[in-house]
């Protein structure tokens, strides 16, 4: 069985991997990655014998483009095994207008595509659809809108800041310092205008501290090391994720 989740970008991208890998036993696969044309940045896990690819879009406007790819890929599907079953976009409230117009953006998306879909389009809730594939014959697929109601207690860079502090004091200060500093150096709020650009610079600030000249081995060692699977805690959603 073939999934996938579509994310803005790659902070998401990056922390959705070892939330996975942690939280729901996903492993990294060594196939060569597809949709690479599509995505900015893209990545295939696997368990047992499914494969689960994890997109960053490139930004919030392009993730109804992308999702939008993927069904049009089930829709020239010849064999049961080239679709995608179940599909999942990740998006929060402070990166769209209203979640109303997000949903109306995807229902003209399922639309045009003559998807048939529930009389009421949900979020955070598992939905069943039915489309047609290369053959002409219906096919049924699972969709997730998962529209995050983002607070900065919630978000996955918070939470792993956290847990960073929880494990080290010196850290910790480090953490708090760059925190201070986030929340001070915008006063006008011409930059850090959202709440989520404010969580991602206090991410990226500590980040850029611990390990300043691009470390990729180093930040690898630091994410695996967190707890993911108690991430639930503090966002349920995101256990809608353990059916994939």
């Amino acid at each position: 069985m073939k999934s996938i989740i579509i994310c803005e970008g790659s902070t998401d991208y990056v922390l959705l991997q070892y939330f996975m890998r942690k939280a729901y036993g996903w492993k990294d696969s060594r196939k060569p990655g597809a949709l690479r044309e599509q995505f900015e940045i893209i990545r295939e896990l696997e368990k047992e014998s499914n494969s689960l690819l994890i997109g960053g879009a490139g930004g919030c406007s392009r993730i109804i483009s992308c999702a939008d790819y993927i069904l049009k890929v089930n829709n020239t599907s010849a064999k049961e095994d080239e679709k995608y079953t179940k599909i999942v976009v990740v998006t929060d409230r402070d990166e769209v207008t209203t979640e109303e117009d997000f949903l109306d953006k995807f229902k003209d998306v399922l639309d045009n595509r003559a998807i048939s879909y529930p009389e009421e389009l949900v979020s955070n809730q598992w939905m069943d659809v039915v489309q047609k594939n290369g053959k002409g014959k219906d096919i049924s697929i699972k969709i997730l809108l998962l529209i995050i109601p983002f607070e900065e207690t919630g978000a996955m860079e918070t939470f792993l800041l956290k847990a960073i502090s929880d494990q080290d004091e010196y850290d910790k200060r480090i953490i708090e310092k760059g925190n201070y500093f986030v929340d001070e150096i915008d006063p006008e709020k011409r930059y850090l205008n959202k709440r989520r650009y404010i969580t991602k610079a206090k991410f990226d600030v500590y980040f850029s501290v611990r390990t300043s000249v691009g470390q990729f081995r180093e930040r690898q060692n630091i994410l695996k090391n967190i707890k993911w699977e108690n991430y639930t805690r503090i966002q349920n959603d995101f256990r809608e994720l353990a059916e994939l």
